[in-house]
């Protein structure tokens, strides 16, 4: 008798941490258990639910992430802009740690440091992380993936294309000796 209690106990521990005590809890929320199933505490005397309760907790999320930001080259002084509110300066060789409140929606950034391009990234605030920005000096800017060649100044709109006078009309390749009239 005493070795079948110990072997029930063991299968409803078992039972109940790979399917998540499903019977147990659907009997605390008050909705009806499956027709012939019976909980393991009934099953097991009590003790699986002994056995259940002094299984760790699961740990509670915080209410902030911390984002870290670096720049890379790390020699660069940067500031980071969220619209036009300053988040904070990223200091040569130092990341930036912004903490927030955690699923309060994405953050779109613009990192901008003298003598690069400025870039626009976006923050998630779901979960820690970090991340690093690559800055990227303006000759340099023909290697960023989506860099299209600039379109070709257009000309002033009095100045004529052929370098002629602006209104006056093209001059006539040939002009025959009866004045240029019909044939």
């Amino acid at each position: 008798m005493q070795r079948t209690r110990t072997v029930a106990v063991a299968l409803a521990v078992t039972l109940s941490g790979a399917l998540g005590a499903c019977g147990p809890s659907r009997a605390a929320d008050g909705a009806p258990a499956a027709p012939g199933a019976t909980s393991a505490a009934t099953d097991a005397g009590g003790a699986a639910g002994a056995a259940v309760t002094g299984a760790p907790a699961v740990a509670s999320t915080p209410d902030t992430v911390h984002i870290v930001l670096l720049v890379i080259p790390s020699t660069a002084n940067a500031k980071v802009l969220w619209g036009k509110k300053l988040l904070g300066m990223i200091e040569k060789k130092k990341p930036l740690v912004l903490a927030r409140p955690r699923d309060s929606g994405p953050l779109d950034v613009v990192v901008r440091a003298d003598g690069f391009l400025p870039v626009q990234t976006r923050l998630y605030t779901f979960a820690d992380s970090k991340l690093s920005v690559k800055l990227t000096p303006p000759e340099e800017q023909k290697t960023l993936l989506g860099y299209r060649e600039p379109p070709p100044p257009e000309a002033p709109p009095g100045a004529a294309p052929d370098g002629g006078a602006a209104g006056a009309p093209p001059a006539e390749a040939a002009t025959s000796a009866d004045g240029g009239a019909p044939p």
